[in-house]
């Protein structure tokens, strides 16, 4: 991921870093809330001098050091819910209780109040709803930073009120390979080979063996966007060496052959469309059992897929 640097010129309330190396979005943020917990602001006196420190370059180095050790009173991290509570979800609670509740009152001891919100993409629709409300009317000193993978699972009105600095992508090749090393890709691999004439029974038995806590849905659909990219690639170039996933090339190749182009539009398409709806409370192994059964074999007198069901 290439460096992701925020400029400091005019600060904003609000900002969405986008990238897929976690930890260095979390040093962006840092060096950027360094930064800004160091302004000494328009008092006639400097602050260092109010905080009673002997030197400016004392002061500095006391924030910088209570900044890494997670220790400023004027910086707040957040994460998700409790994983034994909710494993993959920043909960409507979690944001009002850290964020919302406090954001109105003034800084301790800086010019800005400063939230980094770890994951932000896996907050909730009703968690965005609620910081909605701040990202609308923020305090002139209150500064939140959202680190993020990506920018699909965020609501349009949220998006609206950010800033968006990106990072860059890892090389689609890397990902593939990071995601292939874990059981549920080979697995899923392993099940795409004929599934054009797989019978939705057939696709239910696996995804009942393969319940959302074994199968990551976010993750799996990033993965088969890596494997619908290079089926269409082969089927117009009938080249390897172009090829992703070439670990698991012979069902590439099988894919590339069993559908044709309009087929994989259609199924893209609607790859496309569950990726968007994923910061909706939709059910997302129904989500799935659709998608699969689109590329699945449709039986006599099967009706079409059911609707999306939004809890």
């Amino acid at each position: 991921m290439k460096s992701l640097r925020i400029p400091l010129h005019k600060v904003r309330n609000a900002y969405l870093l986008i990238g897929e190396e976690r930890e260095q979005l979390y040093e962006a943020a840092l060096r950027f809330a360094e930064e800004l917990l160091q302004r000494e602001g328009g008092e006639e006196e400097p602050l260092w001098k109010r905080l009673s420190y002997p030197s400016k370059e004392e002061w500095r180095e006391s924030v910088r050091k209570r900044i890494r050790a997670g220790e400023h009173p004027d910086l707040f991290r957040l994460l998700p819910d409790k994983p034994e509570e909710h494993p993959k979800m920043i909960s409507v609670d979690n944001i009002r209780r850290n964020l919302v509740d406090s954001v109105e009152i003034r800084p301790y001891e800086a010019e800005y109040k400063i939230y980094i919100i770890m994951d932000a993409d896996k907050m909730n629709a009703q968690a965005q709803n609620a910081l909605l409300k701040t990202l609308e009317e923020p305090p002139e000193y209150a500064v939140i930073l959202l680190l993020s993978g990506g920018r699909e699972a965020f609501l349009p009105t949220v998006l609206s009120r950010l800033i968006e600095f990106s990072g860059g992508e890892r090389d689609a090749r890397e990902r593939f390979l990071s995601f292939y090393e874990e059981e549920w890709a080979k697995e899923f691999s392993d099940f795409l080979p004929g599934i054009k004439e797989r019978a939705p029974s057939e696709i239910l038995r696996f995804l009942k063996e393969h319940p959302e806590e074994k199968l990551p849905i976010r993750e799996l659909f990033s993965f088969l966007e890596i494997i619908l990219r290079d089926v269409l690639c082969y089927k117009s170039t009938k080249r390897r060496e172009l090829l992703y996933a070439r670990e698991i090339s012979g069902t590439l190749i099988r894919m590339a052959s069993d559908f044709d182009y309009s087929e994989l539009g259609k199924i893209t398409d609607e790859l496309a469309r569950d990726v968007r709806e994923l910061s909706l409370n939709v059910n997302r192994e129904l989500q799935l059992e659709q998608l699969l059964f689109s590329m699945g074999r449709r039986e006599e007198g099967q009706p079409g897929s059911p609707g999306r069901t939004i809890w």
